[in-house]
C-alpha cells in the first residue's frame, strides 16, 4: 500500500511541475495581451479627435475575460485565491484537508462546468467564424471562448492535481498545514 502512495507522490510532483510550465505561459500570454490593451486604449485616447483609431472598446470588451481566464489557473496553483481563514487556525490538520478537498472539488465542478457548457457555443463560433463589432474593428469572439474553455480546463486538472494531495495529505497550499510547521510548497 505504501509503494502505490509513492507512485502516487512521484505522479503528482510531475504533474505539478507540467501545470506550473503551463500556468507560467499563460501568466506570459496574459501579461503582453494586458500590454497589447493598454497599448490599444492610449492609442484611442491620443488620436480620438483626428478620428484614426476606432473599436478600442471592442478590443478591451472581449480581451478582459481572456486576460482573467488566463491568469486564474496562475492564480490558483499559487494559491492567492480569495478565502476566509477564520476556522483555518482554530482546527486541526485533517479538518482543514478535508475543508480544502471540499472546495477543491466545488471549484473543479464549477470549471467543468464552465468547460463543457461553452464547448458547443466555442465549436460553433469557430464554425461560423464569430465576430462582435461593426464597422472599424470586428472582434474574432471564437479566440476567446476558446481561451476560456481551454484555461478551464486547465483548471479542472488543477483541482484534481490539489484535490489528490488533500486526499494524500501532502496538500501545501497555504493553511492547509499546521501554522507553526514550516512545509516546502509542492510547485
Amino acid at each position: 500500500m505504501g509503494n502505490i502512495f509513492e507512485k502516487a507522490k512521484i505522479y503528482l510532483n510531475k504533474l505539478d511541475l507540467f501545470i506550473r510550465r503551463i500556468t507560467d505561459y499563460l501568466q506570459i500570454i496574459a501579461a503582453i495581451w494586458l500590454v497589447f490593451v493598454a497599448l490599444t486604449i492610449a492609442a484611442e485616447v491620443a488620436f480620438r479627435n483626428f478620428g484614426l483609431f476606432l473599436g478600442a472598446d471592442q478590443i478591451v470588451q472581449n480581451s478582459v475575460p481572456a486576460i482573467v481566464f488566463l491568469q486564474v489557473p496562475f492564480a490558483i496553483v499559487a494559491g492567492t485565491m480569495l478565502r476566509t481563514t477564520i476556522l483555518f487556525g482554530f482546527v486541526k490538520k485533517r479538518f482543514r484537508m478535508s475543508l480544502n478537498f471540499l472546495s477543491y472539488v466545488i471549484g473543479f465542478a464549477l470549471f467543468l462546468g464552465i468547460a463543457v457548457g461553452g464547448w458547443s457555443d466555442m465549436i460553433r463560433g469557430w464554425e461560423i467564424k464569430e465576430y462582435q463589432g461593426i464597422g472599424a474593428v470586428e472582434f474574432p469572439v471564437y479566440i476567446i471562448r476558446t481561451v476560456i474553455i481551454f484555461s478551464s480546463l486547465i483548471v479542472t486538472l488543477i483541482y484534481v492535481n490539489l484535490a489528490s494531495r488533500a486526499l494524500l495529505g501532502t496538500d501545501n497550499t497555504p493553511l492547509a498545514q499546521d501554522p507553526n510547521e514550516q512545509v516546502e510548497p509542492h510547485l
